[in-house]
């Protein structure tokens, strides 16, 4: 039974994608962006910091997001949606921005209604930054 809801949720997903060209062209991470940020920072220690504290804000405001879309939260809902869109802009989780707006825009008109598929997508494509940013962070660390 699980494994129907989860080829449902994945079908779903793909649907919302490619129903909005404007995402499928975007990168799920940016490695211009995300190496540049680390470049300017200068230290990797204090850029790994950063990145945790990505990662851990992302995660909570994904969860607000949600919360909020279930209470019907306009404001929350908008709100997060627009700090999540900011976060991943700026390490370069150019997609995840881009839905997050879109998200966003929704709430301000006040057309919660619509944005189930959008929530889905949502955290299919932050697990896909978590993956990108893993694999980033990986090749930036010297051979031991």
């Amino acid at each position: 039974m699980f494994k129907n809801v989860e080829d449902n949720a994945i079908v779903s997903t793909f649907d919302a994608l490619h129903s909005n060209p404007e995402f499928t062209n975007l990168s799920t991470l940016d490695v211009t962006i995300f190496q540049d940020l680390r470049e300017t920072i200068g230290d990797d220690l204090v850029f790994s910091d950063l990145v945790t504290l990505y990662i851990e804000s992302a995660e909570n405001l994904i969860e607000s997001i949600q919360a909020s879309f279930a209470d019907q939260d306009i404001k929350k809902f908008s709100l997060e949606s627009h700090s999540l869109k900011s976060i991943s802009a700026s390490i370069g989780a150019t997609r995840l921005a881009r839905i997050c707006k879109h998200l966003e825009i929704s709430g301000n008109k006040g057309e919660l209604t619509t944005c189930s598929e959008m929530i889905s997508l949502l955290t299919e494509e932050y697990a896909g930054v978590l993956a990108a940013i893993k694999t980033c962070v990986l090749a930036f660390m010297p051979d031991c």
